[in-house]
């Protein structure tokens, strides 16, 4: 007898309401629930991944059982172990870092995929001393964009297109590929009559369909932005009696803004003055308006700067906190956030003093965190879960050389950092002289392939869900265990929480993970409200708890001087410019012509593929046959030079290194720029070293930089966008 269960997909960002049909505890198919209140564009109906979702349980691939490695690293010899004889080793060898270079030798990096559990990660390494060793991409996803935001307006937004918005910014994103419900907002706002302003340097759909596009030179959004703020000054156009009365620094800001003329600006960007000025009148004449900024912005080296600009735009035109603007609504109301639940952990500030980077990348560590995170409590009833996170490459580098520290040990949850992160070459010598290295996940990826320990993880079809993304959102979600994560003898998958509270079980902190299962932790959660989450899915599913607006006349902004911060008083307080400024990237032809000489077109990356989320789904047969190969873009006058074909296999070159991608000739990117997929692995070539499921082949991270030098002084953000390149066709060259 099939059943109809209710769950809430997480193989991108879309969160989509599914229904899960089951056959005796069998898999049949997903498919989108049409009553869901909150819905995607385009419709999950048509989504490649959801109708794979049978195909992707069961893979031959998948990783059922924990593994231990049997060979050397790298060598792809394994064996399946018990999840007991797993956990008592992996427990073991942290102890046995510990012991040997202290709490502070351990390291976790994560994925973006769904991780509610994250705060019940960190309290098991809070509790071992450790000074949250954590790091990923976070240092260009979403922290500096929520802590950007905390910082000068007190509260992170996280996306609030509605259908009374008039003026819809898009800020290096497209999404209509990477964020589906907020596609479906726009849509229904457009649709009302909405502008739409796309800063993209690629004409995305949307930019091909937009009010206003302005193709910027890569990595000048700040100067862009800039000049907007200039023209809004100037011009009058700002909301005068909400700056007068809500807004911090408004003189400083107007003194920095002069050095910022449209003229200027577009000399910087390569956007016209005249459309700069268009930009500038739209977005003020069209309120209220909301800004959508995405990883193009994060993943500038610049990216504090051009989000702080993006939050005094808002500001400026009284865009905050109202129906249809920046919506500062904050956490649920009632239902706890992971920060609350009991027994709580705190954080000793000597222990977080030691988290690598935190000594130069300070607006993110525990320097930035607690400034922002007292003033916000000053506000808001209940706060979000903030993660203090380290400064990536440099921990990297603290694996390799010992300095400050070492750091021996490293546990990735849903990650795959030799295709994810910057310097591959970096990362995989780091990971390679790991002492621990323990892997949770879906796949023996390319990482995987080197560490001693991989955990089959659990995936949303086989754990209950409850989503609030972190404490930032009022939307709740809920959705249902669909199938068993263990069947004897196929296979035996667990959730992120039973193996965070098995590892405490182990170091004797078992009370601090009072509840057995993920389901009764979140019962802990909805217990204010009323509900157990088995009553939430069945009756509830999903609710928005918005709708109030300008609380800010009660309350002020849950800054310190309980304004928008125009000027920062915590940047200024932390050593840091106070007002947003225009920085050339460390690797552009301005800042190092002699190298463009040989190196003459500028590299872009990581525009997102509808098919594919980061690196996951290559080995999905379904999928895959829709976009086999990675694809660089180039423009067909650049192609033609070249004598590149469409569909030509060319090497992409810069300094660090080379990688292969095929050629798709497009017209909507400058002739001097070129842009490279991310992502890409081959899950079919061999796992063992040298091949490494293809990981040097087509991994455009090969040839990017994140030397700490070179990275944002506040956020510690990598340059993703602006490297220089050489681009040429590789010769009798077939995928692997």
């Amino acid at each position: 007898m099939v059943e109809v269960k209710k769950s809430v997909c997480n193989w991108c960002k879309g969160e989509c309401g599914v229904l899960v049909h089951v056959n005796n505890g069998r898999l049949v198919k997903a498919t989108n629930d049409p009553d869901f209140p909150e819905q995607t564009w385009p419709r999950s109906t048509a989504c490649l991944r959801l109708k794979a979702a049978r195909e992707f349980f069961y893979h031959l691939d998948r990783v059922n059982f924990p593994l231990k490695r049997a060979g050397e690293k790298g060598e792809g010899k394994w064996r399946a172990i018990s999840w007991e004889q797993a956990l008592d080793e992996i427990a073991e060898g942290m102890k046995k870092v510990i012991r040997q270079y202290g709490p502070e030798a351990l390291s976790f990096t994560l994925g973006t995929a769904y991780k509610q559990e994250n705060p019940l990660m960190t309290r098991l390494f809070t509790l071992l001393n450790n000074p949250l060793n954590f790091a990923s991409a976070t240092n260009v996803c979403f922290w500096p964009r929520s802590m950007v935001a905390n910082a000068i307006v007190g509260m992170f937004p996280h996306f609030s297109v509605r259908p009374s918005t008039k003026c819809i910014v898009s800020l290096g994103a497209e999404p209509l590929v990477s964020r589906p419900t907020t596609a479906e907002q726009m849509r229904q706002a457009i649709k009302n009559g909405a502008k739409h302003i796309v800063i993209d340097p690629r004409r995305t759909y949307s930019a091909s369909k937009a009010d206003v596009w302005l193709q910027l030179r890569p990595g000048t959004d700040a100067a862009v932005l800039m000049g907007m703020v200039n023209v809004i000054i100037e011009e009058g156009l700002y909301d005068r009696e909400f700056v007068e009365r809500w807004c911090h620094g408004f003189e400083e800001l107007k003194q920095r803004a002069r050095e910022y003329p449209p003229e200027k600006a577009a000399a910087i960007s390569d956007v016209p003055a005249e459309t700069i000025q268009e930009a500038a009148r739209v977005y003020a004449a069209n309120r209220p308006g909301a800004m959508i900024e995405g990883m193009g912005i994060e993943e500038l080296t610049s990216n504090a700067e051009v989000l702080h600009a993006r939050w005094i735009l808002a500001a400026l035109v009284g865009n905050l906190d109202v129906e249809g603007g920046e919506e500062l609504t904050g956490p649920h109301p009632t239902m706890l956030t992971m920060k609350e639940l009991e027994p709580r952990v705190d954080f000793k500030p000597e222990v977080l003093a030691k988290q690598i980077g935190a000594d130069r990348f300070k607006f993110l560590a525990i320097h930035g965190q607690r400034m922002i995170s007292s003033n916000m409590g000053r506000v808001w009833p209940r706060l979000p879960w903030q993660g203090i996170i380290a400064h990536g490459p440099s921990m990297w580098r603290a694996v390799l050389t010992g300095n400050p520290y070492p750091v021996r040990a490293t546990i990735t949850i849903g990650n795959n950092p030799l295709v994810t992160l910057p310097n591959t070459k970096l990362v995989y010598k780091a990971l390679k002289s790991l002492d621990l290295f323990v892997v949770i996940d879906y796949w023996r990826t390319p990482s995987a392939e080197l560490a001693d320990y991989i955990l089959p993880s659990a995936c949303w079809l086989e754990r209950p869900m409850l989503w609030d993304f972190q404490g930032y959102d009022r939307w709740i979600k809920a959705g249902e265990a669909a199938v068993p994560s263990s069947v004897p003898g196929l296979y035996e998958h667990k959730n992120e929480y039973e193996i965070w509270r098995e590892l405490a079980i182990r170091f004797g902190y078992g009370d601090y993970y009072p509840w057995k299962t993920l389901e009764e932790l979140f019962d802990a959660r909805l217990k204010p409200i009323g509900y157990t989450h088995r009553n939430y899915v069945d009756k509830v599913r999903c609710e928005w708890k918005g709708g109030h607006y300008k609380k800010y006349e009660k309350t002020g902004f849950a800054t310190p001087t309980g304004k928008a911060e125009l000027y920062s008083t915590i940047m200024d307080k932390l050593d840091y410019d106070p007002l947003p400024h225009y920085q050339e990237s460390a690797e552009t032809k301005v800042s190092q012509p002699e190298l463009a000489k040989e190196y003459p077109y500028v590299l872009i990356t990581g525009g997102r593929i509808r098919q594919y989320y980061h690196s996951d789904f290559r080995q999905i047969d379904s999928v895959r046959k829709v976009h086999p190969d990675p694809l660089v873009q180039i423009n067909p006058q650049t192609a033609a030079k070249l004598g590149i074909a469409d569909g030509d296999w060319v090497w992409i070159e810069t300094k660090r290194g080379r990688v292969r991608q095929k050629a798709e000739l497009f017209d909507g990117l400058k002739p001097d720029v070129v842009h490279a997929e991310h992502g890409w692995w081959y899950p079919e070539l061999p796992g063992e070293e040298p091949w490494l499921h293809g990981v040097w082949e087509s991994n455009i991270n090969v040839c990017l930089d994140d030397d700490p030098e070179v990275c944002n002084s506040l956020t510690g953000a990598y340059p993703l966008k602006t490297a220089l390149c050489r681009i040429y066709r590789a010769k009798s060259y077939a995928r692997p």
